[in-house]
């Protein structure tokens, strides 16, 4: 992808048309995941156009049957194909990097089979390099860029993540982190909701990756028939809030495309890409959703500032302090639909960033979880005061947190 192509995309992304899904996947896996980032940046795009946008996410073009089948046979070795009784060549679904097949075990076992669609890497690296170079011209150009938007920051943990996603073990090193965390923390903190699907390490590999097939859908294809209730759709921030707060490890792309519901339980799927905040970060943001959920905007813009690796002072954080009381001014006892939590977010950070704090690398990741777990409220149940509904949990965050 090269500037004009980069151009291109920011025109369709920013357009008041829908921008084509179709030309996007065609500009490549780093078009596709820059869209899907954007798809969360409610606070300058419209609320349609993310919507369109977050397709992305799991309605991407799948391969044709016969080239699933003929990467299959590439990818494995007719031992393992001995394996099973059958697979179906059309794709249960596709996204950016992989699609699913279903497929039964000879032990009579029915599983899912994920394969990468080709060898992404390195175009995608290519692509990169090429957009951290026109993001340093542009930061030369204009140095207040890198603070307010931190482009190169966003485009470095989309290449992790994304390269993360490229190699299928770690979907299967990642889900035993997740996994044992649950184990740890199930007795002293109810997690019976949540679960992860069995996954065949045996039959697994870089390019492909067996797992129990979940007869479920998921949470992106029921949000909105309203079949889940204002509590399922909060019990998805809790169970996520859990990882986010209490470990600062956590799944680190829970879109809603990634949930599988079944039999009243939550199933965190494609565990590729895991991330991590430091103490710092997980402390500050839990002390700033308490204070949101109370309305205590000074206290939030307090919170913000103990989480910045350079903070501010005096008259600096004073005027900060009024500043946020007044871009909060309209938000309590709002519903998600009336004032986002994202776009509020997003703001909170830029006026922070606008006074002078500075922020660690990497951030963007516990931010971005929770502009989905908005987007999950919004979608599934825009009436939600989401908020104020929050504050039941924070209580048992902060024992969770704190230990007290």
């Amino acid at each position: 992808m090269n500037a004009l192509s980069f151009i291109h995309l920011m025109m369709m992304i920013f357009s008041k048309k829908k921008a084509n899904l179709e030309v996007i996947q065609k500009k490549g896996l780093l078009a596709v995941k820059i869209a899907q980032t954007f798809a969360l940046r409610v606070d300058f795009l419209s609320s349609e156009q993310c919507t369109h946008l977050a397709q992305l996410y799991s309605s991407t073009l799948p391969l044709p049957s016969e080239d699933a089948l003929a990467l299959i046979e590439a990818y494995t070795t007719p031992q393992w194909r001995d394996q099973f009784e059958w697979i179906d060549p059309h794709p249960l679904g596709s996204a950016s990097v992989g699609q699913v097949h279903r497929a039964r075990l000879k032990n009579k076992d029915e599983v899912v089979i994920k394969l990468i669609k080709k060898d992404f890497t390195k175009d995608f690296e290519n692509d990169v390099r090429k957009l951290h170079r026109l993001m340093k011209l542009a930061i030369f150009v204009y140095p207040k860029l890198a603070k307010v938007a931190d482009p190169i920051g966003i485009i470095d943990y989309i290449k992790e993540y994304t390269l993360a996603e490229l190699d299928l073990n770690n979907e299967i090193k990642n889900g035993k982190i997740l996994r044992s965390i649950h184990e740890q923390h199930k007795d002293n903190f109810d997690l019976s909701r949540l679960a992860f699907p069995k996954l065949y390490e045996q039959l697994s590999s870089e390019k492909i990756l067996v797992s129990e097939f979940l007869d479920g859908p998921t949470v992106d294809d029921i949000l909105p028939k309203k079949v889940l209730s204002n509590d399922d759709l909060l019990e998805i921030f809790r169970l996520h809030g859990f990882y986010m707060y209490h470990t600062g490890t956590f799944h680190g792309d829970l879109h809603p495309g990634n949930m599988i519901y079944k039999d009243n339980t939550f199933y965190f799927i494609d565990t590729g890409a895991i991330a991590h905040v430091s103490d710092k970060i997980r402390y500050g943001l839990f002390n700033f959703m308490a204070n949101l959920s109370k309305a205590n905007y000074e206290g939030c813009a307090r919170s913000l500032n103990e989480m910045a690796e350079k903070g501010i002072e005096g008259k600096k954080l004073q005027s900060y302090i009024e500043g946020l009381k007044h871009l909060y001014v309209d938000f309590e006892g709002k519903s998600v639909s009336e004032a986002s939590l994202t776009k509020k977010m997003m703001q909170t950070i830029k006026l922070g960033v606008e006074s002078g704090m500075e922020f660690e690398k990497g951030m963007f990741a516990i931010i971005k979880s929770h502009m989905y777990m908005d987007g999950i409220v919004l979608k599934g149940n825009p009436d939600s005061v989401l908020m104020k509904e929050v504050g039941r949990f924070i209580d048992e965050f902060k024992e969770m947190v704190y230990g007290h």
